[in-house]
């Protein structure tokens, strides 16, 4: 039995301090400072290291690692890229191995990806590495746990984070006003593919999914599934709902958390001979070649984008605060706009420009523009997206977990 399932997060939180604190002390690194209180890491943080959940080779992530990649170099970092591929103890493992290093980072950048982050967070504290969290911001449960940023951890630099909770409603806004063009106010079964139960990211993408869905009443979330990001997982799930559909309703609708599961929905759905962007509409997040591909195609309606800059961004914010440009008070934790990219026009996020072509743009004239940026802004992405959607504000109340076949109350 994995080590994570045996122990509580709380327990396992405390062994980890335990025994990186005992290593420490014991280490020539710090033979000299035992029992000496940290201080925080000069400036200027050069050396970065991505601690990525996933495998390097898949779409979402090396696209986040080459935006990463080339906006380090352009401000003079450099950015070495580790991969757990999708292996929770091996991400634990190599964070802890990472910052024990002879020669740590001067910065980690990681995930909350399965609420793994205060792990990280608690070796952080006993090794004096700062760290930058993306992507998933803590739980709200972790929250009223941990603190705010500037508190309980003196390494922890902030939460930069796409606005999930946006691009959940702005893909399924899209959905819902394609289906009204194809068929009017007739009633349909809809149902949402997710990814991790603990995945902050997936809670908000749902809740936006949610606060749109309210407003098609002739719209009924039958079966919300839990595909932790998977294809096959996604597959499976899709396939065997359609072929042992228990709603009255016809399927109508297939919105996904990410381009990966709603293309294994859009396979599953051609597998079981129905007609994806005409039987039944699709809808992802990613901006992933693939995703924007189907689009093109049209059995994609919709999908939103941005959320792999998440890392780029953090480098610009970081280079503003090593000079001055923002305090790390106004760091704290940024929620940026997603873009919204339809079937319709596809390639409208980046006016025809590549997400790779705009990922290799330097960024280093942007770090004097940050202090004047709002919080919701990203130098990658149009603000009229933002603007445009009548997502709620973001909040951390706690949502019930997206379990497969929990169906949605009427």
């Amino acid at each position: 039995m994995k080590l994570t399932r045996k122990l509580s997060l709380r327990n396992y939180v405390r062994m980890t301090r335990k025994v990186i604190t005992s290593a420490l002390l014991l280490s020539p690194l710090m033979s000299s400072q035992a029992g000496a209180e940290f201080t925080a890491p000069s400036m200027p943080i050069q050396n970065i290291v991505f601690l990525n959940p996933g495998y390097a080779t898949e779409a979402f992530w090396s696209q986040m690692i080459m935006a990463a990649s080339v906006t380090a170099t352009s401000l003079g970092m450099t950015l070495e890229t580790v991969s757990a591929n999708r292996n929770t103890d091996e991400f634990l493992r190599l964070g802890t191995k990472i910052m024990m290093r002879k020669n740590p980072p001067d910065l980690l950048i990681t995930t909350n990806n399965h609420g793994l982050a205060i792990p990280i967070l608690a070796t952080s504290d006993a090794t004096g590495v700062p760290v930058m969290i993306i992507l998933n911001s803590l739980t709200h449960e972790q929250l009223q746990d941990e603190g705010m940023v500037v508190g309980r951890h003196a390494y922890w630099l902030g939460n930069v984070s796409p606005n999930h909770q946006q691009g959940g409603h702005d893909t399924m806004q899209a959905l819902i006003e394609r289906h009204q063009i194809l068929h009017g106010k007739a009633e349909g079964a809809v149902i949402a593919l997710v990814g991790g139960q603990h995945d902050e990211a997936s809670r908000l993408r749902l809740r936006g999914m949610q606060d749109a869905l309210r407003q098609a009443p002739y719209l009924y979330r039958d079966r919300t599934f839990q595909a932790n990001w998977s294809y096959e997982d996604a597959f499976r799930l899709v396939d065997r709902y359609v072929k042992h559909q228990g709603s009255t309703l016809p399927l109508r609708v297939v919105w996904a958390a990410s381009d990966l599961m709603a293309i294994a929905a859009i396979d599953a759905l051609k597998v079981n001979g129905l007609r994806p962007g005409k039987d039944v509409l699709v809808a992802g997040m990613g901006w992933t070649d693939q995703g924007i591909n189907h689009l093109r195609t049209g059995e994609l309606e919709a999908s939103a984008g941005g959320d792999a800059l998440a890392a780029a961004w953090s480098l610009v914010l970081l280079a503003a605060l090593q000079r001055g440009v923002i305090t790390s008070e106004a760091l704290g934790t940024r929620y940026y706009t997603m873009g919204l990219a339809t079937s319709a026009a596809p390639d409208s996020y980046l006016d025809e420009i590549s997400m790779e072509t705009l990922a290799l743009k330097p960024m280093g004239h942007w770090v004097e523009k940050v202090a004047n940026l709002p919080d919701s802004a990203s130098p990658f992405l149009p603000l009229p997206a933002y603007q445009s959607s009548t997502a709620k504000t973001l909040g951390h109340k706690p949502l019930t977990s997206a379990m497969e076949g929990g169906k949605r109350e009427k």
